[in-house]
């Protein structure tokens, strides 16, 4: 008896120390009506994308989704939970958060090797940019909502301008 009151505390005790990890589902659609691109995160929620365009691969690790459209222009995005960040503390607000994403990122990407330069900053967003080589990225990062939003476009033949309004307008309407 003591035996079998053992082995169901053991068990209880394994199963009651094991990790949860939270499922998500991933879909992306195009709505020719709206003229919209929406990838859907669950539970996170949508991002909307202003035209048409088609995922082409996921990281992992930063959980950027990338898209290319029918010009070619390539972009990435990315909405997490800001609590899933290291620097993140509870009592944060959005312009503190993203100031520490900013740092955070800049941090890594200069010690690959990448000048990087902030153009502006905004309700709860910076932009800036990360070049080295061949390679000229622009990015605007924010928070909203208790989200982290992570997007970029990686394209060069639109001009400086115009990708940053095309930043600015995904960041205004997710």
């Amino acid at each position: 008896m003591k035996l079998k009151i053992l082995i169901i505390l053991l068990i209880g005790l394994i199963i009651s120390c094991s990790t949860t990890k939270t499922s998500s589902i991933i879909t992306e659609n195009y709505n020719k009506e709206q003229d919209v691109t929406t990838l859907t995160l669950i539970p996170s929620g949508n991002i909307l994308i202003p035209g048409q365009w088609t995922k082409t691969k996921f990281n992992e690790l930063s959980k950027q989704h990338f898209f290319t459209n029918k010009e070619s222009h390539s972009i990435a995005v990315a909405k997490n939970p800001q609590k899933t960040y290291p620097f993140y503390s509870e009592n944060t607000s959005n312009e503190k958060f993203v100031r520490s994403f900013f740092k955070w990122e800049k941090e890594y990407y200069e010690k690959q090797g990448f000048k990087i330069n902030e153009k502006e900053s905004g309700d709860n967003y910076v932009i800036w940019t990360a070049k080295a080589n061949n390679v000229n990225t622009i990015f605007l990062y924010g928070a909203k909502n208790n989200f982290a939003y992570n997007f970029s476009i990686l394209t060069d033949d639109l001009s400086e301008s115009k990708r940053v309004k095309f930043l600015k307008e995904l960041f205004q309407e997710n």
